[in-house]
C-alpha cells in the first residue's frame, strides 16, 4: 500500500497524519466526551435560567467550605 501514498501531495500525507494522531488521542483527551453527549444537549437553550421555590427566598444558611471572605 505504500506505492498508493507515495505520489499523494504532502499536504494530504499531512492531513492524514494528523487525522490518525487525533483518532488516536481521542480516549485520553476531553475529545472523548463526544462520543457521550446526549442530543438534547445540542437543542437546548444557551442560556439555562432556573428559578428559586418563592419559600427559600432569603438568606441561606452558610455551608461548609463556602463561609464568607472578608
Amino acid at each position: 500500500y505504500h506505492h498508493l501514498m507515495a505520489g499523494a501531495p504532502l499536504a494530504f500525507k499531512l492531513h492524514v497524519l494528523f487525522g490518525f494522531a487525533l483518532f488516536a488521542l481521542i480516549p485520553y483527551s476531553r475529545l472523548v466526551h463526544m462520543f457521550s453527549a446526549p442530543l438534547k444537549y445540542l437543542f437546548r437553550p444557551y442560556v439555562v435560567y432556573r428559578r428559586r421555590d418563592p419559600g427559600q427566598l432569603g438568606e441561606r444558611p452558610s455551608r461548609r467550605g463556602w463561609e464568607r471572605l472578608s
